[in-house]
Formats: structure tokens, C-alpha cells, sequence
């Protein structure tokens, strides 16, 4: 079996990221430490079935680096155009505009402070 336990979305200035990602997603954030590592955890829903939720949290560290290159990942909100208006108000950029999967959903990126591109979507 293979699934994805916790997404890091790495950060320069975690302080910055946890004021972006509190706006964008509408949600409190805040800075706690882990070992040593500071970090931002988001709220999850609680467990179905046994089953943990993906954990998201921003990172801050000399070996991460925010980047829009390489891995994408995408989460799912209830509220697409809303996240993307407020990604951009708080300073972000669209990097992918929305499109429509019939039958599916929609879809859409953003990029945000330090380059790190989010896809978004909503059923």
C-alpha cells in the first residue's frame, strides 16, 4: 500500500507563509516547533474509517526550498475562485488558470510569496 501521510510546503520566512496561508485558506495558523523544526501544521478533519487525514504544514529549514519546480501537489477546497481571489490579494499569483473536467471538477494553481506552486481543486 502507498498514500501520502503529510505534505511539507518548505518556507524562508515562516512567519511570512503562515500570514499567507492563513489568509488564502481562511484558516488559524500557528508556528509550533517539532524537534527542533519549525513548522505550521494545518487543521485536518478527523479520522474516516481509521484513517488518518494527509498531514500539510509549512516548513522552515536550511534544506528546504521553495521552488515552483518539481513536485505538484493539489488540495481540495470548497471554494476554488475564493482561495485563488484571496492567494492573490495577499500578494500570490496565478499559475494556472481554472479549468473544468466534466464530470469531475475544477482546477486551478497558485503561486505563492516564495515561489512554491499550489494546485487547487473543487469537485
Amino acid at each position: 500500500m502507498v498514500s501520502v501521510s503529510i505534505v511539507e510546503i518548505p518556507a524562508r520566512d515562516l512567519e511570512r507563509a503562515r500570514a499567507f496561508y492563513a489568509r488564502v485558506f481562511a484558516v488559524e495558523l500557528e508556528i509550533t516547533e517539532v524537534d527542533g523544526q519549525r513548522m505550521v501544521f494545518f487543521p485536518t478533519d478527523e479520522p474516516v474509517g481509521g484513517v488518518e487525514p494527509t498531514g500539510l504544514a509549512l516548513t522552515e529549514g536550511d534544506d528546504y526550498v521553495p521552488s515552483g519546480e518539481g513536485v505538484r501537489f493539489y488540495l481540495t477546497v470548497d471554494d476554488l475562485d475564493g482561495v485563488l481571489a484571496r492567494a492573490v490579494e495577499a500578494g500570490g499569483e496565478i499559475a494556472a488558470e481554472v479549468e473544468a473536467v466534466e464530470g469531475w471538477g475544477r482546477y486551478a494553481a497558485f503561486r505563492d510569496l516564495e515561489g512554491t506552486v499550489v494546485g487547487v481543486t473543487q469537485p
